[in-house]
């Protein structure tokens, strides 16, 4: 089984970073977890969840992440089954933080029984702490990302604002639906009556709890911001095309003489002034486009000072 196996003072943490069937069934040959526990690790469960057992509970969190490839934020699924003899993570894919976490307490067999032999619920603490941890780095590049839109609103407006204020408020709304139910799991946690959960590991999860807050309180703010930036770029874009539209307004208007004295013209009259020459009508022509022309560009002028 591709699987580290942590232990200290009796207690064990199985991980694995990126679990396969074969990983799936060898855990359920070792562990008599409840089947539709194995059936949500399969389906990779989009929804966060605690599933409490007699001698067990059963865990689904979404640690926030960012595609690298997409810039999209999405939630990773963490898979965490705890009882009093031992705890297992599962994951699809490998989450930095989680995985930095397990390489320090296999390398260290002082941390490792400073960790464990404080219990397995003590442990799971210290996993949430460093996974949502590491997510507030996320809420910081959001944060740089809006005053990087609020200040090219500022200088420029085009296409490419418009979606990248989409970009920027669909991460953070997404951050918002994924932080939000681990708020309730932890509540729930704090509340829970186990063998295995001390009465003074509330203090530490509610530590846990403070970080989702600050994460939630910091998306919603941004929210609001963004919200207030979509407002201010589609009325700069509504004042652009008005311009747009006189300027069109006025370019019709000034040409609407000189079409209807060619139309007259046109018509062949012979007794409409210098008919029969048609150089000095055309030098006419030439002189009123040119002039309506000037009309035009100090009339944008003023418009824009």
């Amino acid at each position: 089984m591709g699987a580290i196996i942590l232990e200290s003072k009796g207690l064990n943490w199985h991980h694995i970073g990126h679990v396969t069937d074969v990983d799936l069934e060898e855990l359920q040959g070792r562990f008599k977890f409840h089947h539709l526990d194995y059936e949500d690790i399969r389906a990779e469960t989009p929804i966060s969840k605690m599933d409490p057992y007699k001698h067990y509970i059963f865990f689904v969190f979404h640690i926030p992440m960012i595609d690298s490839e997409t810039g999209y934020l999405f939630g990773e699924e963490l898979y965490v089954f705890l009882s009093t003899e031992g705890l297992v993570t599962i994951t699809h894919t490998p989450i930095p933080a989680l995985e930095a976490f397990a390489e320090r307490m296999e390398k260290s067999a002082k941390f490792r029984s400073s960790i464990l032999g404080h219990g397995t619920a003590f442990c799971l603490h210290k996993i949430l702490a460093e996974v949502f941890r590491d997510s507030v780095s996320l809420v910081s590049n959001l944060t740089l990302e809006v005053r990087r839109l609020e200040q090219a609103i500022e200088k420029r407006h085009d296409k490419k604002i418009t979606v990248d204020l989409g970009h920027a408020r669909r991460n953070i709304l997404f951050l918002r639906h994924v932080i939000d139910p681990q708020r309730t799991i932890l509540s729930s946690l704090m509340n829970m009556k186990r063998s295995f959960i001390s009465d003074d590991m509330t203090l530490y999860f509610d530590d846990v709890q403070d970080i989702l807050d600050t994460i939630w309180m910091a998306a919603d703010n941004l929210k609001l911001i963004v919200d207030g930036l979509f407002d201010v770029n589609e009325a700069l874009l509504s004042h652009r095309t008005n311009e747009v539209v006189t300027l069109l307004t006025v370019v019709s208007a000034s040409l609407m003489v000189p079409t209807l004295i060619a139309g007259f013209y046109g018509m062949n009259v012979p007794w409409l002034p210098y008919a029969s020459d048609a150089k000095i009508v055309g030098l006419f022509y030439v002189f009123g486009l040119v002039g309506m022309a000037l009309v035009v560009l100090v009339i944008l002028r003023r418009s824009r000072s």
